[in-house]
């Protein structure tokens, strides 16, 4: 079936709000819907809180639901350097800031939103875990080098602004073959004036990830988790997420056909019927 589009902005701003953490400013949403359990999505990079608007607006109504622009993306400050253990810090304080029972939350993860999530999930004991197209390695490529070491000049312009190449080369990247070009459209019209706005320095913070890789920590985690891949990612491949669900015995790996990095957008109603399912089998 169809998926209707979903106005981001017209779907979160009711439930949003700023909190200050160490002097920078997150933005916030809270559907604040009484429920045991919360859910905490946490978006890839460079994403924001409408990366996740599918989700948002089939759980809001069951669950508590909670997303944030991580620290440094979205609409919250963006400090000169970002690093993971400020992300975790983060997710900390908002968890205790919105008395939120660890026990009782689930940890929904994209991209590097799934390295926050399972960092946070070696460390504390929570709810369950699901990872959408999962990094198990971070390793840089040559475009990445020409952002970190070349002016804004040479690049910005190019790489970051919708023009026929990045078109070209966002759907090749982050879109599987068989997705309509609907889905990538609703896709450019959520992000264009985001991607295109954001300042230089927050596309060097990847720089700080160089030597990231899942090992033995992440062999730890007991918690119940759910592993999604599209079969067409090119990004985070399904070798990413195989790697993962050989480290953690309790968990599901789920490899969608027809689907690429952005499987968010271009199957929402198969991500949300997984999850759903996850979490129903763990609470029942």
């Amino acid at each position: 079936m169809q998926k209707l589009y979903i106005d981001p902005k017209e779907l979160l701003e009711k439930s949003t709000r700023y909190i200050n953490i160490s002097d920078v400013k997150i933005k916030l949403y809270d559907s604040g819907t009484d429920s045991d359990h919360t859910l905490i999505f946490l978006h890839g990079v460079p994403g924001q809180i409408s990366n996740w608007k599918y989700q948002i607006a089939y759980f809001k109504d069951k669950y508590r639901v909670v997303a944030f622009d991580l620290r440094g993306y979205g609409e919250s400050d963006k400090p000169p350097r970002i690093s993971l253990e400020e992300h975790l810090n983060d997710l900390d304080k908002i968890i205790e800031e919105l008395s939120i029972e660890k026990s009782k939350a689930f940890l929904i993860g994209h991209s590097y939103g799934c390295i926050v999530a399972l960092e946070y999930a070696v460390r504390n004991n929570i709810a369950g875990l699901a990872l959408i197209g999962p990094v198990a390695e971070f390793k840089a490529d040559f475009m990445d080098k020409i952002i970190w070491y070349l002016p804004p000049l040479v690049w910005k312009k190019l790489f970051f602004t919708m023009n026929p190449l990045t078109i070209r080369l966002y759907r090749k990247m982050f879109f599987s073959p068989s997705t309509d070009d609907k889905v990538f459209n609703d896709f450019v019209k959520d992000n264009k004036e985001y991607i295109e706005g954001l300042p230089p320095h927050v596309y060097r913070y990847t720089k700080y990830l160089v030597g990231y890789k899942v090992g033995e920590e992440t062999s730890k985690i007991n918690t119940p988790t759910l592993i999604i891949v599209g079969e067409d990612d090119k990004v985070t491949p399904p070798t990413h997420a195989t790697k993962i669900h050989s480290l953690i015995k309790n968990s599901i790996l789920k490899i969608i056909p027809g689907a690429g990095h952005l499987i968010l957008y271009e199957k929402p109603n198969e991500i949300n019927n997984l999850i759903e399912e996850f979490i129903d089998n763990i609470i029942k």
